[in-house]
Order: structure tokens, then C-alpha cells, then sequence
């Protein structure tokens, strides 16, 4: 009750009348004027943030900002960077050729349907989505009920067409997709070509649909991801995909890194790019900069995907036709504290290397996955 406006209103009646109809008024003000600064206190936050995020790209688009960059994180890394290095070494020692080329970064992956390392995993993957698939459906059922301008504000939402799937509980009550994401085949060619063991942040089942409309936005532009110098996600088709369920599409980090540079420049010649702050990538940008030839569509059966160094290579998806959908097993590692899931760390307390890549999810302070998507 302390600091409403029924309480002031208490406090306020005991006093005389002309002194307490002016005490209400400066109140009134009072909480006025702090409810703008809290408003100019987030929004001058939020620049701070953006601004940040900003020079951090412009850093990373440049080979002398990248070592800055790099020189950064090791000396913030201390002895915890030095240790994942170490014990890296040692775990990648017997390993052969890397899956994932490090001018390149990215590696095909294939998995065979009915193999043991791979059954379980997609069993697993199909039964949660049939559970969570009906549920949005649930959801979505009054769509075409929903007033012109709520469908318009919902269809420019990233989840009007992309959503993860799982949440902690999930991963807890299924094991198995958790181990498969710290097993050697899946873990091993990560931490060759980060060099340390990472953080594995995410192991989730990422649902794509089509928006029906043709205007492409957010994840469906080419675009970089912010987190670190490096990390590797894994995309594994639950079902299979080919053009018209949007297959996963990416330009190599060696082509990528030279677009962003010449798309820059392009924009200025051309008065363009008003979206270079977000970092999204027409594809009349990409064909004008001579890279169209250089672009990677994954298209396969269920169990075949990709492995690739997002942050590096840029990158689009979910371009999904009306009535087709793409289910994708959506692993990814960094080389950085990020968003996470929570996983049962107990589970691994006997095995260094997978400790390793999953302890930091219950460190206090972790931005946690659950919590970003119920905000969302």
C-alpha cells in the first residue's frame, strides 16, 4: 500500500485542506516526473546498448578490430579461458580431420535415421513436436477471428513463423538430447575448431512456418549472430527439407566477411542501408556484391544438416511456402557466457569435458533461455 496512490490520498486526508489538495498535487508530479525518469533512464540504456553493440560489429568486420577483440576475451578469460584451452588439447589429441573448416566455418553433417547414435534423438525430437506443435495450434486456432490490425502486429513478430520449442523441464524429463549434444560426434569437431571446450548454450527444436507474405524479416534476411568472435550451431533435420520448407542458407566466413565490407560500401555509393545497424542482408544486396554464387542451401533428409560458425558466416532460414513447415535439432556452443538452458549438471559430474560445457548454466546471474522466452 506504501507509495500508491490510495495510500498518499490516507496520508494526505489527516492534513488541512488547503495544505493537503497542494501536498496531493506535488505528489502527483513527484511520481510524474519519476516515471519519465525511469522511461528516459531505459531508453538512454537501451542507446548505450545499441551503441555498444554497434561499435562491437564495426570492430569485428575489421581483421585489426577482430584482434582487439580477441586480445580482449583472453584477458578477460583469465585462468577459466586457459584451463578450457588446456583440457581441450587434451580431448581433441586423438581426433582426426576437423569437420568444420576453419577458413570456411562450416562442416556437412549426416546422420542416418535408423543409426543407434541417432534413432533415439529423433524419436525423442518427433514426439516433443507432435506435443508442441498441437499446442500452438491451440493457440493459433482463433487467428482468423483476431481484429485486421493484431493479425498485422503478429505477423511482424519473429514468432509469427520461428519458434523454439523446448524448455528446461523438457530437456530434463528427455536425457538423451542432451547427451547426444555432449557426445564426442558432436561435441569433439566444436571444441577443434574453437580450440577450448565452450559453453553449450542451447539444445532446442526450432519450428519454422510460412508467414504468407512474400515481405521477408528478422532471421529470414542474412545476418550475423552477436555472440563472440566464434561459436557452432548444428542444424539436424527432424524431417526432411527442400526448397519449400526453407532450408537453412549461408554464405562460408571467407565470402561473409568480405560482403559485409563491400555491402557497406555499396550502401554508401547507393544512399541505401537504413538497416545497417540490425545487420541484415538483402539478397539484392548479396547479388550485387557478386557472392549469389557463393551461397549454401542445406537441403536433405531427415538427419542431415549442417555444422557452422554463425557469428562468422552469414546466414538466413525459415523461408518456409504456405503449408510446408521445417523442424530442425538446434544445438549451439560459444566460446562466451550467453543466454542458456539449464541443464542436470550432476548428470556429468564424472566426466571433465562435459562438466566443463555445461556447469556455467547454474552459475548465479546466468541470463537463462526459460525466462527470455516466456518474456517473449
Amino acid at each position: 500500500m506504501e507509495g500508491s496512490p490510495l495510500g498518499e490520498q490516507r496520508v494526505v486526508s489527516k492534513l488541512p485542506e488547503s495544505i493537503a489538495k497542494k501536498t496531493l498535487r506535488g505528489m502527483k508530479k513527484a511520481r510524474k516526473q519519476a516515471q519519465r525518469g525511469a522511461k528516459l533512464a531505459r531508453y538512454v540504456a537501451g542507446r548505450v546498448r545499441s551503441a555498444e553493440k554497434s561499435l562491437y560489429f564495426h570492430l569485428r568486420d575489421t581483421r585489426a578490430g577482430q584482434v582487439l577483440l580477441r586480445v580482449a576475451t583472453l584477458a578477460g578469460g583469465g585462468r577459466e579461458l586457459r584451463g578450457r584451452r588446456q583440457v581441450a588439447s587434451t580431448y581433441t589429441r586423438t581426433m582426426g580431420d576437423p569437420l568444420i573448416d576453419p577458413a570456411k566455418g562450416w562442416g556437412a553433417v549426416s546422420f542416418d535415421p535408423a543409426s543407434p547414435e541417432f534413432r533415439g534423438v529423433l524419436a525423442t525430437s518427433r514426439r516433443l513436436f507432435e506435443i508442441k506443435q498441437a499446442k500452438i495450434a491451440e493457440q493459433m486456432k482463433g487467428f482468423d477471428g483476431w481484429s485486421p490490425e493484431k493479425q498485422a502486429k503478429f505477423l511482424q513478430r519473429k514468432q509469427s513463423f520461428y519458434r523454439h520449442l523446448l524448455k528446461d523441464e523438457d530437456l530434463r524429463r528427455n536425457p538423451d538430447l542432451v547427451e547426444f549434444a555432449l557426445s564426442e560426434q558432436m561435441l569433439g569437431p566444436v571444441t577443434q575448431y574453437l580450440g577450448m571446450v565452450p559453453y553449450l548454450t542451447r539444445v532446442d527444436l526450432v519450428y519454422s512456418v510460412s508467414r504468407g507474405t512474400d515481405e521477408k524479416i528478422e532471421s529470414q534476411l542474412f545476418h550475423l549472430d552477436h555472440e563472440g568472435l566464434r561459436q557452432v550451431k548444428y542444424f539436424i533435420y527432424v524431417y526432411d527439407v527442400d526448397e519449400p520448407e526453407g532450408p537453412f542458407t549461408f554464405l562460408p566466413a571467407d565470402t561473409s566477411f568480405r560482403v559485409v565490407n563491400d555491402v557497406r560500401a555499396w550502401r554508401k555509393r547507393h544512399a541505401g542501408g537504413g538497416d545497417v545497424e540490425s545487420r541484415r542482408y538483402l539478397d539484392n544486396e548479396i547479388t550485387a556484391v557478386n557472392a549469389a554464387q557463393d551461397i549454401v542451401a542445406v537441403k536433405g533428409p531427415a538427419g542431415s544438416g549442417v555444422a557452422v560458425d554463425t557469428s562468422r558466416c552469414l546466414h538466413l532460414g525459415s523461408r518456409c511456402r504456405p503449408g510446408a513447415f521445417r523442424l530442425v535439432l538446434y544445438l549451439q556452443y560459444c566460446t562466451t557466457r550467453e543466454l542458456t538452458n539449464v541443464y542436470d549438471v550432476d548428470r556429468f559430474r564424472n566426466d571433465p569435458v562435459k562438466y566443463l560445457a555445461v556447469s556455467h548454466s547454474v552459475e548465479p546471474g546466468r541470463a537463462h533461455a526459460d525466462h527470455y522466452e516466456m518474456a517473449g
